[in-house]
């Protein structure tokens, strides 16, 4: 087993990840030496894109929101091209179909889809009032708030069970990755803040294109790829292949690996399926669909509205995620006729792409003061969405968070008189 000399690098980075390369892009900013390890044959972690014929897919239902402040930050998005969707839900059921969208830009016809809705006045007041109080807050402001599940938080609000059932819940679910609304409302009140900031969207090439983008401002950074750790220490990674050495290690892989790794440590994830489909060309597609039928799936949305480049001319392709594990024959049977009945077509029409699986999609968040014991326990430092919140902006805050942690004991190792040819432990 070889042995790199204990100065190879400043910082060695587990994982590359949106997490990991947050981190690596600040840390090689300030100039340190940094090495990502990576499990696999590119970087992403979660977020990966794969081609079936001549459409685009993702590893999962996922999609970009440019509101997300350490995204903006990061500046990747200057030149990224990023398509967003419709700022629109149009909800179908067998009593009528009603559009919900943002007032701002379609006054008319949010008063118009209101009036079909369900929705009360005292409950269109009150929503409209949590999105408005979600926006206008900080995130600081909304963290600090004694915090309780989704649900209760609505309930709280003073939000009717019916509009919880009928409009919160089928839209809320298929991001909260949750059908019972369990997640955090501080969460939750996060997500609605970005909502009304921007539109989500979505790349030509997929979501893998995201952590591409960051791969552009790490030419310094070297990344060694196929990567297998089997163990780590604060100053160390064993692989099956090497030991490297460095003054710091951070540890940014998925729960599941981290888990292995760091004995002790519980993650609970969450599942997502999500089927794609290839459909007659569509037109005016570009909002998400909700059925209030069936609810298997949580949505419906054409990716190819904004990015006809993910599919072939002619078709459109659909997205259906649904907040479950392995499906059933039945249970996919239900989906390809439910986008049928979205869409208005008949479901000869609707055309299986792929199906795919993430068993490990959300992780369910480590406690803050969790994870500032996991840290101070194992000496090592730790980044990734279960440590803030599951989402992009939770991810690229750790990696930001991560650094800001090794900087501050790197300044700290030069104030003692410690330099780049003494062993970190000296």
């Amino acid at each position: 087993m070889s042995s790199l000399p204990s100065n190879d690098a400043d910082v060695l980075i587990v994982g590359a990840g949106l997490a990991g390369l947050r981190c690596a892009q600040l840390l090689s900013r300030q100039g340190l030496r940094v090495v990502l390890l990576e499990s696999k044959g590119k970087v992403g972690g979660r977020l990966s894109s794969f081609r079936v014929d001549d459409y685009v897919l993702d590893e999962g239902f996922q999609l970009i929101n440019p509101s997300y402040p350490e995204l903006i930050a990061s500046g990747v998005l200057q030149d990224f091209d990023l398509r967003t969707f419709e700022a629109a839900l149009h909800f179908h059921s067998s009593n009528g179909s009603y559009q919900l969208c943002d007032p701002r830009r379609h006054p008319i016809e949010a008063l118009v889809g209101l009036s079909k809705s369900p929705l009360s006045l005292s409950d269109a007041v009150r929503t409209g009032s949590l999105f408005i109080s979600s926006y206008a807050r900080s995130a600081k402001r909304i963290g600090r708030r004694t915090d309780v599940t989704t649900y209760d938080g609505l309930v709280a609000w003073g939000i009717s069970a019916k509009a919880i059932d009928s409009v919160l819940q089928p839209f809320l679910r298929g991001t909260l990755l949750s059908d019972d609304l369990e997640p955090s409302f501080n969460f939750t009140r996060l997500v609605l803040k970005s909502f009304v900031k921007a539109s989500p969207g979505t790349h030509p090439d997929g979501i893998a294109a995201l952590p591409q983008a960051f791969i552009k401002e790490l030419s310094d950074t070297q990344i060694i790829y196929n990567c297998t750790v089997t163990s780590v220490t604060p100053n160390s990674v064993q692989t099956k292949d090497a030991v490297y050495r460095a003054r710091h290690v951070v540890l940014t892989t998925d729960p599941t690996s981290v888990q292995s790794l760091v004995p002790g440590l519980d993650i609970n994830t969450r599942p997502q399926t999500t089927w794609w489909w290839s459909v007659p060309k569509l037109s005016n597609s570009s909002s998400l669909r909700i059925d209030l039928d069936d609810r298997i799936s949580s949505s419906a949305l054409d990716i190819s509205s904004v990015a006809p480049e993910r599919a072939p001319s002619g078709r459109s392709l659909v997205a259906t995620p649904a907040n479950i594990g392995r499906a059933s024959a039945s249970e996919e049977a239900r989906i390809r006729a439910s986008v049928a009945k979205l869409y208005k077509m008949a479901i000869a029409d609707v055309s299986l792409v792929a199906v795919t699986e993430v068993a490990h999609a959300l992780p369910r968040a480590v406690s803050r003061a969790g994870h500032q014991v996991l840290e101070s326990v194992s000496g090592l430092v730790f980044a990734g969405d279960y440590t803030m919140t599951p989402s992009i902006q939770g991810a690229l805050k750790s990696g930001a968070m991560a650094a800001r942690r090794i900087l501050q004991r790197h300044k700290g190792e030069k104030l003692l008189g410690l330099d780049s040819n003494q062993e970190p432990n000296d």
